[in-house]
């Protein structure tokens, strides 16, 4: 019987469980994956000729239960009955995280027998028991099953993750920042993180977390979405689903077409960003106000995949609501879509040393 092999080296792996996206960042931010926040049955139906077939795109993993389950890519495109990880802001479902995040882990990590500390962010209304359970579910020694849909071929994976830190999502862009910047000390900031599904906001005072001055909005890239859409739907006559339109935004497009045709939504996506951003600064005045009278804000950090849609506006009003003096002390990483998950690696490599 083979044994666990402790390595003289322990591979740190940070992890955003975002809500359209779950991220996987590895040491020095080189090995990187992004799939979707999503899990499904299994279609027993035919299967295609596609010319894909990449493991990260056509996932299966079979659970310690028996169970089989469409992961990523996959389910949204082949299950009838697909499940989010994540939803209105916080984790839908524990068992379905635990299976997702395990097998993103068995493409990530090539190495059988390796060492992990993973640090883990999840949606800042994750209640404390959901944080610790996930983190006690996935901490230990465990053996991945996963088959590849379009080839057949399958593989075993055995790993033993040592540490597994679990922290809102937030905190990884909050870390990210201070670690670019050689900033060592606690820094007063708030994070608001524009997701597909949510809008996360998570403040720090002193080093800690605000629980009282953080939480989430339902303003989103969705929400975005949802209402170009009405929009054109109105203006063209044509049944135009949201979940269509996500992709062009986050790309920065200003034109779409339906049905042959093009359509200018330029200044449709300006006036909704405008409301929209009008909302989460609303709700974020708000949360402050529970902060003490000697809190003094430094850095508002905007990142998540809406954070270019928005980033502009959001900085404008921020300013307007006198949360920051200027529209340049607002931060916008380098990477906003892979900043949490980016944060989350280096504090997994800091438990290592």
């Amino acid at each position: 019987m083979n044994t666990l092999s402790k390595k003289e080296e322990t591979i740190a792996i940070g992890i955003d469980l975002g809500t359209s996206l779950t991220k996987l960042v590895g040491p020095g931010g080189e090995n990187t994956i992004k799939i979707p926040s999503l899990v499904g049955d299994p279609n027993p139906g035919w299967k295609g000729l596609g010319t894909d077939q990449s493991w990260i795109n056509n996932l299966v993993l079979q659970n310690d239960d028996g169970r089989k389950y469409f992961i990523g890519e996959l389910a949204r495109l082949q299950s009838e009955i697909k499940r989010p990880l994540a939803e209105h802001g916080k984790m839908k479902s524990l068992k379905d995280a635990i299976t997702a995040i395990k097998a993103a882990m068995s493409i990530f990590v090539e190495s059988d027998y390796a060492n992990l500390t993973i640090a883990t962010g999840v949606p800042v209304a994750s209640p404390q028991e959901e944080m610790t359970t996930l983190s006690s579910g996935l901490k230990g020694a465990m053996t991945i099953n996963v088959a590849n849909d379009a080839t057949g071929e399958e593989k075993q994976i055995r790993l033993k993750i040592d540490q597994c830190l679990v922290m809102p999502v937030c905190y990884g862009s909050y870390y990210e920042i201070l670690k670019q910047s050689g900033e060592n000390r606690a820094v007063d900031a708030v994070v608001v993180d524009i997701g597909a599904g949510a809008t996360n906001i998570l403040t720090v005072y002193e080093g800690r977390l605000m629980r009282t001055a953080s939480g989430s909005v339902q303003e989103s890239i969705t929400t975005l979405a949802d209402r170009i859409a009405s929009n054109l739907n109105q203006q063209t006559g044509k049944i135009l689903r949201a979940f269509e339109l996500i992709k062009a935004i986050e790309v920065g497009r200003q034109s779409v077409m339906i049905a042959g045709e093009q359509y200018d939504i330029s200044d449709t996506i300006k006036y909704y960003v405008g409301t929209i951003s009008d909302m989460v600064v609303d709700e974020l005045t708000t949360l402050l106000g529970s902060l003490p009278p000697d809190a003094w804000i430094e850095r508002v950090i905007l990142t998540g995949g809406g954070a270019q849609v928005f980033g502009e506006v959001m900085k404008n009003k921020l300013t307007e609501h006198n949360i920051v003096h200027s529209p340049s002390e607002v931060i916008v990483p380098k990477d906003p879509v892979l900043a949490n998950a980016m944060g989350f690696q280096k504090i997994a490599e800091s438990r290592n040393k």
